[in-house]
């Protein structure tokens, strides 16, 4: 199935502007699939801010004790990509809209370090020189010293601050039925 070329165009552009330095940068030990609690499957709206650009897009998260996928759909609901973490690894499905500028392994960290539980993560740290550190504002990952992301908020809404990608992401869940997003106030 072929993609409108606004959709196209309009996807490479957000994923190259927003994520086109991360494919060399280091990526992080995930936590194992065991670890991460059960969860119903979850639609969700991705919004990402970069500079002065806001974009979104649909994610449709799932996960067993067999696997993590995340699909990225369009707003018109056409899907871009999909990942795949499971026991193999990270990847993506071949039938994608287009070829990402980011590894999966990647994109499965950054959402590692929003899902899992905070016992998880440091676990999977232990031997690396990944680190995270947890307080009332929320979660900070670094590597070595380097500040990396930050992670915030709650299950209605949470916020991803990717210094190294120089994005925002903020996640909140839609309602099945009509498609409205839970509020986050710093939208």
């Amino acid at each position: 199935m072929k993609l409108p070329p606004f959709v196209r165009q309009a996807w490479l552009i957000i994923a190259i502007t927003l994520l086109a330095g991360c494919a060399g940068r280091p990526v992080a030990t995930l936590p194992g699939l065991s670890t991460l609690p059960e969860m119903e499957t979850q639609m969700q709206r991705l919004t990402f801010y970069h500079h002065d650009q806001r974009h979104e897009m649909i994610g449709v998260l799932r996960h067993d004790d067999m696997s993590l996928r995340l699909a990225i759909l369009s707003p018109q609901g056409q899907r871009l990509l999909t990942l795949v973490h499971d026991d193999d690894g990270s990847r993506f499905l071949h039938d994608a809209s287009f070829e990402p500028p980011f590894s999966a392994e990647w994109l499965a960290s950054r959402l590692s370090w929003s899902l899992w539980p905070s016992t998880a993560i440091s676990q999977a740290f232990h031997t690396s020189a990944w680190s995270l550190e947890e307080n009332q504002k929320g979660r900070t990952i670094r590597y070595r010293q380097r500040v990396i992301a930050r992670i915030s908020g709650d299950a209605s809404c949470r916020v991803i601050e990717d210094i190294e990608a120089n994005y925002r992401l903020y996640i909140a869940r839609l309602d099945d039925t009509d498609r409205t997003a839970a509020t986050c106030s710093a939208q």
